[in-house]
């Protein structure tokens, strides 16, 4: 199971989506959710992420350009993790939500991220300009 992530910063709230598979059609996919959370009166997204090589792609960019103008890739230098301030809350939600759990299937995961998102916007309300976005590869635990 692959995660897609984003931190908005400026509500400290995520956003994830979970894939089977993490190739450019599934970025593009939640690039398209991403896009749709936010209403018109956005007029710039900047993504934070790192130089996973979907994220370079001609079609990613070209997609991007079409048809979701207002985002906007900022890539990490390479081996900085530490920079993007989504991290942060992957390892709460690694600590609270998938290590040390069993699960019977992928669906499973994605329920237990999903809820861990839900229970994570609930407790972290905050005003604080910056959309972070992250991809988490999350493995089977059993």
């Amino acid at each position: 199971m692959n995660v897609f992530g984003v931190y908005d910063y400026t509500n400290n709230q995520m956003f994830t989506h979970g894939y089977r598979k993490k190739t450019g059609k599934q970025f593009l996919d939640f690039i398209k959710r991403v896009d749709q959370k936010y209403d018109s009166n956005v007029k710039q997204i900047f993504l934070i992420v790192d130089n996973v090589s979907i994220y370079k792609s001609n079609k990613v960019k070209e997609t991007l350009a079409r048809y979701h103008p207002r985002i906007h890739l900022v890539f990490l230098p390479t081996r900085s993790p530490e920079l993007n301030l989504i991290e942060v809350r992957w390892l709460l939600m690694h600590g609270q939500t998938i290590n040390n759990s069993t699960f019977e299937n992928e669906q499973d995961i994605g329920k237990a991220v999903s809820g861990w998102t839900i229970n994570y916007n609930k407790k972290h309300v905050d005003k604080t300009s910056i959309i972070i976005l992250h991809e988490e590869g999350i493995h089977k635990f059993t």
